[in-house]
Formats: C-alpha cells, structure tokens, sequence
C-alpha cells in the first residue's frame, strides 16, 4: 500500500467527529493523484451529498475513484454566477437538511446573497480554505450567512509557504523542458503575500536575482525589510526574465502581455481567470505549443512563454506539501469567521 495513502488514512481516522445524518456537505475540492482520505473523513461527519472537483485540477483516476463513492459534478466556476443554476444543482443533491458549503476559490461568492431562500436545504454556512475566495467573500457589502475563511489560519501559513517553495521546482523543471534556466537572469514576484514571499525566498536562495511589485504599502515595506528591491509593474514587464503572478487579483491585464519582454517565461500560482486576463490575449496572439505544460505567445516580433495554460504550476507536479494540509484540513478554525 502506498506509504502516502497509509499516512494520510491513519491521521483523518485519529479524528473522531460526531456523525449528523441530517446534515449535508457540498465539497469544492482539488482531485490530485493523492488519496481521498478527506473526502472519507467528511462522509463521517456527515453526508457528502456532492463533490465539485476544481476542473483544472483533476486526475482522472482519482475521480474514477471519487465518482464510485460520492455524486460528482464538474462545473466551472463562471458557471455558477447564477443563483439559479447553483441552486438547481444543488437542489438536485440536496433536497432537504441542513447543508454547509465548503468551498476552494469564491465558487459561490458570486450566487451567495440570493442562494439561502432558492434552496431546499437550509444552508447553515461556508468554509472557505483559500486567499483568492476569501477575497471574493469579504469584498460583498453583505453576507446573508457565516463564512467561515481557513486562508488566514495560523495553520494555512506552512502550507502556503510550501506552496512556494513547489511553484519555483515546478518553473524550474518546466523552463528546462524548453532549455532554459533562471540563473543569470531577472526574476520578479507579483505579489509579497505567503505564498510570493516563500517564492521570493527561494529564488533569493537559488542566487536568482528577484524584485517585488506589491502595491499594498505594509507588505511592500515588509519585502524591502527582508532585502528585496520594489519595482514598478511596467519596468518589471520590461526587464524580467521570469514573472511569477501571486496576487490572485490580476496580476496582468490584457494591455500589460504587449510590454512583456521577448522571450519572458510567465508562471501563476493559481487559476488563471483569477490571475491573468488572457481571454483577449489568446485571440490576439498566435499561440504555440512548446511542451505539453509551455505555450509560446508571439505577435509582431515579440513573443513570451506562458506555463500551464496561465494556471497553477504546481499542480503538474501535484503539489504536494505532505502533512501539512492535512492540518489544513482537519483542524478548527472557527474564529476566522467573518460576518457583514
């Protein structure tokens, strides 16, 4: 039996919740090639009455293996703007009990203020686990229900800096594939939250020559404290060799790919309709296929390289950051609540 699988499994069985049958549980999830131990954990909790796997974040095998236990729909997440669609496909799953919600990315920011009177269920709340929907949440002038966001947990901090520190294997191992290598060249981070500041690290430790665009003033200061230039986004479109987009807020408009510098590798650290606004670049660009995770941009003389598809790298690699999202995901963080 795989160690991974053996390891996982005996720290969600030391977790004893108490079962509530009449409780129901929605799960936007990522669907990696990593054992589904979570997914269990929650079915002891109460009834994983549907799973929405992240679409650009899916082994096939995995979700053979989710589908043969749990109801399984794929959905984007522009597909559930609309309160009625979420609600028809909720209420197709969920046709009485309570129900809570526990949600990657904002998927129900968009539907969450008319979602609570369309359903059959009642919905009792949210579990939010990341930075990006934690920021869809928190920017509605009001929110009808609790959610509860995990990003800013204590716990969240080794996963993220982990994250980090997977983003720069995987730019490196991707930038080999099209022979090509950091050293000797510009490297600039878009963004000094946890998981900009650990690539920041770890490219400062590579001996990476790395700059900082970060517009919000204290973690601005906070990257000059640890010894990293600031650069203003046009200049560092100009002269860097390697962007890593972290802002999970548009690093890059679709005017700033035309300033980009000739053969530039460009990285995200999340989905790429939350990073990057490449739905016009991608008709105004003719795009090429270097490997299978690397596509070429050209236009007029110029050109830059763009790494899975504008979305998380790391997930080529599976990202894996061990016990620690474990902890992520089996711990309490209810005071992280917020409410309007």
């Amino acid at each position: 039996m795989n160690p991974l699988f053996i390891k996982s499994r005996h720290f969600f069985e030391d977790i004893q919740p108490q079962h509530n049958a009449s409780l129901n549980l929605v799960v936007v999830t990522h669907l990696l090639d990593t054992p589904t131990c979570y997914l269990d954990c929650l079915e002891r909790f109460a009834r994983v009455s549907m799973v929405v796997p992240k679409p650009r974040s899916i082994s096939h095998s995995t979700l053979e293996q989710v589908e043969k236990k749990f109801p399984v729909v794929i959905k984007k997440r522009d597909q559930l703007q609309s309160a009625e669609v979420t609600a028809a496909v909720i209420n197709d799953h969920v046709p009485e009990g309570d129900l809570i919600i526990i949600d990657i990315g904002g998927y129900f920011a968009a539907s969450v203020n008319h979602l609570p009177e369309m359903l059959q269920a009642n919905l009792k709340g949210i579990v939010e686990i990341t930075e990006n929907g934690h920021q869809r949440y928190n920017s509605l002038p009001a929110l009808p229900l609790p959610v509860i966001s995990i990003a800013r947990s204590p716990l969240k901090g080794p996963e993220d800096y982990l994250t980090g520190q997977s983003i720069v294997y995987s730019s490196e191992a991707l930038m080999r594939q099209c022979h090509h290598i950091m050293n000797g060249g510009n490297a600039v981070v878009f963004g000094y939250g946890k998981i900009g500041s650990s690539i920041a690290k770890a490219l400062h430790a590579k001996n990476i020559n790395t700059k900082i665009v970060e517009i919000d003033p204290i973690r601005a200061i906070e990257a000059r404290s640890r010894g990293f230039d600031l650069i203003q986004k046009d200049e560092a479109l100009q002269q860097s060799d390697v962007i890593f987009c972290a802002t999970g807020n548009q690093s890059l408009s679709n005017h700033d790919f035309s300033r980009i510098k000739n053969g530039a590798f460009i990285f995200s650290v999340t989905s790429s309709d939350d990073e990057l606004d490449l739905k016009r670049a991608d008709n105004s660009f003719n795009i090429t296929p270097v490997t299978e995770y690397v596509s070429q941009y050209e236009r007029l003389g110029q050109y830059f390289y763009l790494g899975n598809y504008g979305n998380a790298i790391n997930f080529i690699h599976n990202a894996e950051v061990g016990p620690y999202i474990y902890l992520v995901q089996g711990g309490d963080h209810g005071r992280r609540s917020f409410t309007k």
